[in-house]
């Protein structure tokens, strides 16, 4: 078995040469879904997604009890997840060995007075984020920059963030 960054080299070359041809094993990686359940009480949820849970809540600026992470820490948080597995991702295809990666994110929300109710001017979301990779690995700084632009080219959670998105909503009340 030969192993870069922790990563099964062959089985990663396997799934690459599986998605390549099977149609179907595509389409099942294209489709991802989560719950959110309240917690009775306040700001509290639950997520579930496959066979994990985590908490969300607000922060007490906010009213909440900040037990946890909120919605849109959790957007730039998996921003940063998804670009530094993207990351691992391109440079074990490449044999290139990281000794010590992080990614700093940070974001600006252009008018959080929107979703509080308290204004119509411009919009809830985030206006503008920020992402730096910190990299010690075993390439050169060209290299690791051509790493780095493919990783965040083809990142899934980077490019939901800067595409319009088809978002389909229904209620359905039960009880």
């Amino acid at each position: 078995m030969v192993e870069v960054n922790g990563i099964d080299v062959d089985k990663l070359r396997e799934m690459l040469d599986e998605v390549s041809r099977n149609r179907d094993k595509v389409d099942e990686l294209n489709r991802w879904s989560a719950r959110v359940r309240w917690l009775n009480s306040g700001f509290n949820f639950r997520a579930y997604v496959r066979n994990h849970s985590f908490l969300i809540s607000e922060p007490s600026e906010l009213g909440g009890p900040d037990t946890s992470p909120n919605a849109v820490e959790y957007v730039i948080s998996a921003l940063g997840a998804c670009l530094l597995t993207g990351f691992v991702f391109n440079a074990t295809k490449r044999g290139v060995r990281i000794r010590n990666a992080e990614i700093a994110v940070d974001g600006e929300l252009d008018n959080i007075l929107v979703f509080l109710g308290l204004s119509s001017e411009g919009h809830p979301g985030y206006r503008r984020v920020n992402v730096k990779l910190y990299v010690d690995a075993d390439a050169d700084a060209d290299v690791i920059r051509e790493i780095w632009e493919e990783t965040v080219r083809t990142s899934p959670v980077g490019n939901t963030l800067i595409r319009n998105v088809e978002l389909k909503t229904d209620v359905k009340v039960v009880g």
